[in-house]
């Protein structure tokens, strides 16, 4: 019994780390449609050009989700030349709510109502990371080492000044409206 117990341990062990470290499924940031603007700087295709694109879908009552808000900030003011981050409220609560969040952690990116993905979840918090052409590079929990790896590759390509870069592919589904 007891190697009938262990047995199924090691195999459920091997699925969870097999599902931890699979690849980001082929997806491309055209496919992405992110909800309404809530707050944050203004994306233009001039600021936008030549930067990989973060997504974090996180949520005002997931306490997981505020607990990750201050690691995606420090990506995001250390890659600010070179990744475009944006954090998508993924759960109910009022634009000022989510505003209060916003500042209460001091964050600096562009937040949004939400995400519309192809890309099944388990759950929030939930980063998806695009490379400067538009291709979903990683897709997991923002605590993930991986993300973290990712990142550094797809800042280490993009141009810091967005000159001569490529626009991201889907720039026009990020855009605030109006602008």
């Amino acid at each position: 019994m007891k190697t009938l117990i262990l047995a199924l341990s090691l195999l459920s062990a091997s699925v969870a780390l097999h599902a931890a470290t699979a690849p980001a499924p082929q997806a491309q940031l055209s496919q992405f449609k992110l909800g309404a603007y809530i707050t944050g700087p203004q994306v233009t295709p001039e600021n936008a050009a030549g930067k990989a694109v973060l997504i974090e879908a996180w949520g005002i009552h997931c306490p997981p989700c505020l607990a990750s808000l201050p690691h995606i900030e420090k990506i995001a003011k250390r890659n600010k030349d070179k990744l475009l981050v944006f954090g998508a409220h993924a759960q109910g609560g009022t634009d000022a709510e989510v505003s209060a969040v916003v500042k209460k952690h001091g964050l600096s990116y562009t937040i949004t109502q939400g995400v519309s993905s192809p890309v099944q979840t388990r759950g929030i918090p939930h980063v998806f990371l695009f490379d400067t052409k538009g291709a979903l590079v990683f897709s997991g929990h923002p605590a993930d080492p991986e993300m973290e790896r990712a990142v550094r590759k797809v800042t280490t390509g993009a141009s810091a000044t967005g000159a001569g870069g490529a626009r991201p592919s889907g720039l026009d589904a990020l855009k605030r409206p109006g602008a």
